[in-house]
């Protein structure tokens, strides 16, 4: 089988569509495991023997050898890590659960190749506390942050700030029903002597506000960064969130040494893609806020028509030959999880 680039996602993937549709442009061929469909509409089978681990994915349609992979996409998946098990449980779908989480986990462990979002990765570059130690040192300013659900801290953290607005943030993007409907907790300003007993309810970011000329929405593929300013100012409704409702964009050129500082932050996860929130002050300062390590990009290519699927399918076909293929596999040790060694000069 030719080199094959694998795509693990969901079946309402914009993003997975876009890039597929590129990649079938060049004449790559994909193959795309959607693990909701695991077991029931797709089969992995995975062979270990004298020290290496090889197998393969099928469903109706085609099949993938995990040797022929030349690169792995880990973009959507609803069934991978997210779903807790009671290991008391004495149901059979927790035991299919529990057996198929553990062989999608050696699958991705297993797969040596060119990853652009390997899972182990994901998981550490999702903590925020760590975003925001990692983008200190990488020469990017942060705001001071208490993350906290004790009411006497929190306390203690807003009565520093003095005049300064708070801003209060979920730890996790979580959507949640109540009385208003559905709806997802975003960034708010904390009100004057509001009661902080409430903190206690569940852990929050507290951050002193940072006052906004415009936002930016960066994304890193590779060591390309595309940027994106974001008029949140202009509208009253995305002042304090720009998620909260439209705003206009519009192509940003970051200065070098922000390009740099963005580089080691990523670096520091050992990605090759990230979405990165950044604030630029009417000082002229630019603040990090939140790195997403497998955030959306898709609405600035067709609001700006930045080249973003045409970028990640260059990524993902950085070894995309059979010599290069063979001696990736042949050489497992050497294998590069995050690409950040040929694929960081993919551009």
């Amino acid at each position: 089988m030719p080199p094959t680039v694998l795509i693990i996602t969901n079946h309402h993937d914009s993003h997975a569509d876009r890039v597929v549709r590129e990649l079938h442009r060049r004449d790559v061929p994909v193959f795309r495991f959607h693990p909701a469909d695991f077991p029931h509409a797709c089969s992995v089978s995975l062979e270990i023997h004298d020290g290496r681990l090889d197998g393969e994915i099928r469903n109706a349609y085609h099949r993938v050898v995990l040797s022929d992979v030349c690169a792995a996409w880990f973009r959507r998946s609803r069934n991978m890590y997210r779903d807790r098990i009671d290991p008391t449980s004495e149901k059979l779908v927790d035991y299919v659960k529990a057996q198929c989480a553990a062989t999608l986990n050696a699958l991705c462990e297993g797969l040596r190749t060119l990853w652009v979002g390997h899972p182990h990765l994901l998981r550490r570059a999702e903590v925020k506390a760590l975003q925001l130690t990692e983008a200190s040192k990488a020469g990017l300013q942060t705001p001071k942050t208490l993350i906290s659900n004790d009411p006497a801290r929190v306390a203690a953290f807003v009565e520093a700030l003095g005049d300064k607005r708070c801003a209060l943030k979920p730890h996790f993007g979580l959507g949640v029903t109540d009385e208003r409907g559905y709806h997802l907790p975003f960034t708010t300003i904390l009100p004057p002597g509001y009661l902080l007993e409430s903190a206690a309810l569940a852990p929050t970011i507290f951050q002193p506000y940072v006052e906004k000329a415009v936002e930016l929405r960066c994304v890193v593929i590779g060591e390309k960064i595309y940027a994106a300013k974001m008029n949140t100012q202009a509208n009253e409704i995305t002042r304090i969130d720009w998620r909260a409702g439209a705003r206009e964009h519009e192509i940003f050129d970051l200065p070098e040494q922000v390009k740099a500082s963005i580089r080691r932050l990523v670096a520091s996860f050992g990605l090759n893609f990230a979405s990165i929130d950044l604030i630029l002050t009417p000082e002229g300062e630019f603040v990090f806020l939140d790195l997403n390590p497998n955030g959306q990009w898709l609405w600035l290519e067709l609001k700006l028509g930045l080249p973003l699927s045409a970028a990640m399918a260059d990524l993902l076909t950085t070894n995309y030959t059979r010599e290069a293929q063979a001696s990736a596999y042949a050489n497992p040790d050497e294998a590069d999880l995050s690409g950040q060694g040929e694929a960081a000069h993919a551009s």
